[in-house]
């Protein structure tokens, strides 16, 4: 929302032993951007939901986020990466 705690101030509220009702998190895209434009074109179910998860794992650490399952991350960035080599 408008007056929500950028992510920063909740380190330093949680850091401080302050009390904060955490935000729900939100997902801000840009449809027009061409990894989405292709993604809108994916028609293996299975491929697009693990480049969703690898989109959204990208936007938590791009916020300065810890993962909650690393393994799978690299996991998941290690077979598209083997399928990109193998074209």
């Amino acid at each position: 929302g408008e007056f929500a705690l950028g992510r920063q101030m909740q380190r330093i509220m949680e850091a401080t032993g302050q009390a904060f009702t955490p935000p729900k998190p939100s997902f801000e895209y840009n449809a027009e951007h061409p990894l989405l434009r292709r993604l809108d074109q994916e028609s293996d179910e299975d491929r697009f939901t693990e480049l969703v998860l690898v989109l959204f794992d990208q936007a938590s650490l791009a916020e300065g986020d810890a993962l909650q399952d690393a393994g799978a991350y690299v996991n998941r960035m290690n077979r598209l990466l083997l399928e990109l080599l193998e074209r």
